[in-house]
């Protein structure tokens, strides 16, 4: 009979394995950019046989699909959760830019590749990837709409054209924002709310 603990560490340790390398490739490919990484360089990195890697992936475009897969699944997920027992479609704004700007930092570099990396990917990944893309991008709309439709947010634009504008000005934090900084992610948010919702001009 087989050794049930045995396995479950197998499993656990692979996991924990895969983790790692996606950990490493993410670095990399935000340092280095995708195409000028290697599978050699993250297996060095990582201290492993390059033979290794491929015991948990098939080719390099895995780790950069498991990466993007996984940035927006997390971001989707944090924004479901914090608007999900509100319904207040301003608190519903608020809390969305919030959790948009809070998942999006812990998950900076991974963001940032699926950003910028998305292009290198197959067709048919990059499909898949856009797909869950205009899903989070439809969560964001439908938020702003709710909001507008309740008289809250300014009618002056189509809430298309609001969700680009926010995801614009939120999505590109990215490449300026140092987690040692003067701003916390919790106080860029509320930096991000004033601005998106208060606008900067007074009159």
């Amino acid at each position: 009979m087989a050794d049930n603990g045995a396995e479950s560490g197998a499993r656990r340790d692979r996991a924990t394995t895969a983790e790692k390398l996606k950990d490493e490739a993410v670095r990399l490919f935000w340092e280095k950019g995708y195409a000028a990484t290697t599978t050699r360089e993250i297996a060095e990195s990582l201290g492993v046989q390059r033979a290794s890697l491929y015991y948990h992936i098939k080719s390099k475009e895995d780790l950069l699909y498991f990466i993007c897969v996984e940035s927006l699944n997390n971001i989707h997920t944090a924004v479901s959760k914090a608007i999900s027992a509100l319904t207040d479609p301003l608190d519903r704004v608020e809390a969305m830019i919030e959790a948009h700007v809070v998942s999006m930092l812990a998950d900076r570099e991974k963001h940032a590749t699926m950003l910028t990396e998305l292009r290198s990917l197959s067709d048919l990944r990059r499909a898949e990837i856009v797909q869950l893309r205009d899903e989070y991008e439809s969560l964001v709309r439908s938020v702003l709409e709710e909001a507008q439709d309740a008289g809250v947010l300014w009618k002056g634009a189509s809430a298309k054209e609001l969700e680009l504008a926010l995801l614009n000005l939120l999505n590109w934090t990215i490449f300026w924002y140092r987690p040692n900084g003067e701003l916390s992610p919790e106080d860029l948010a509320g930096l991000f709310k004033e601005v998106y919702l208060g606008g900067v001009a007074r009159t």
